[in-house]
């Protein structure tokens, strides 16, 4: 059997992961499966895999569930994932973020009426740990706005977005050298090959909380940011007219770094 979608997720000791799968469940598109990669969670991660597979096999849902010893982290999982995967589109849901019901239907239908789209995000809400509300994700909605804001910051929501698996696998997918950041590296590969879009409603809630790896490792996420730009510039995909927008952040991160450690 194949699925129009294929959700990848990693996962490792996430307290939320139930709400992410429930949320799943819940999906009025039921043309997908749910690919989940267990990153050598030592908690009840395995607990609630097991009772969402069973759920979602009451429910008449795909799921697989694949069980690795603690190695790389995200990036492998995701990578090992898509390597799963049978979909004609690629979805992502991080494993502390909630997926509204119409999300995929939706995107789905969006990239049917529109097939020059190859990634496509939506518009998401904000909650803390205890799922209050903080506030929106409100990316620009348009192509030649995403393609602009990629040379200086990231403006898609990583688990909100959906990708054809052609334009993923043009590109040879995520790239394992990346710990942080993979996302970001992957739409600069895709920026010249493929359109971008966001979808202006919001489909997905972000959930925000001091444990989410883009506070913890953020000076390691600013430097894949600015790795990834700087390929970017290597492979061409940059003018010389865009140098200001992406010379800022790097910029940023050499002065940050200096102050962090003034004696080299």
């Amino acid at each position: 059997m194949t699925s129009r979608v294929s959700v990848l997720m990693g996962v490792r000791n996430t307290p939320w992961l139930r709400g992410a799968l429930e949320s799943l469940q819940w999906q009025s598109f039921l043309d997908f499966e749910t690919i989940v990669v267990d990153d050598g969670s030592d908690d009840i991660t395995r607990l609630c895999l097991k009772q969402a597979g069973e759920a979602s096999a009451v429910l008449g849902l795909r799921m697989r569930v694949i069980h690795k010893a603690h190695s790389e982290g995200l990036t492998r999982a995701l990578i090992d994932a898509a390597g799963f995967a049978d979909g004609e589109f690629l979805a992502r849901l991080d494993a502390d973020d909630t997926a509204w019901p119409e999300r995929f239907a939706r995107q789905v239908a969006f990239l049917d009426a529109h097939p020059d789209v190859g990634v496509l995000g939506t518009w998401g809400a904000m909650m803390d740990e205890a799922g209050r509300p903080l506030g929106f994700l409100r990316p620009p909605p348009a192509h030649e706005m995403i393609v602009e804001d990629l040379r200086s910051y990231n403006p898609l929501a990583h688990s909100s977005v959906m990708i054809r698996r052609t334009v993923y696998d043009a590109v040879g997918g995520y790239d394992r050298t990346f710990p942080m950041a993979q996302d970001y590296d992957l739409w600069l590969r895709l920026r010249r090959r493929t359109r971008f879009a966001n979808l202006p409603d919001v489909l997905m809630a972000r959930r925000v909380h001091p444990g989410m790896q883009s506070l913890t490792h953020a000076q390691e996420r600013r430097r894949c940011e600015a790795r990834a730009r700087w390929r970017a510039w290597r492979r061409g995909d940059f003018r010389w007219w865009e140098l200001p927008w992406t010379a800022k952040p790097m910029l940023a991160l050499a002065w940050h770094a200096e102050r962090e450690w003034p004696n080299g």
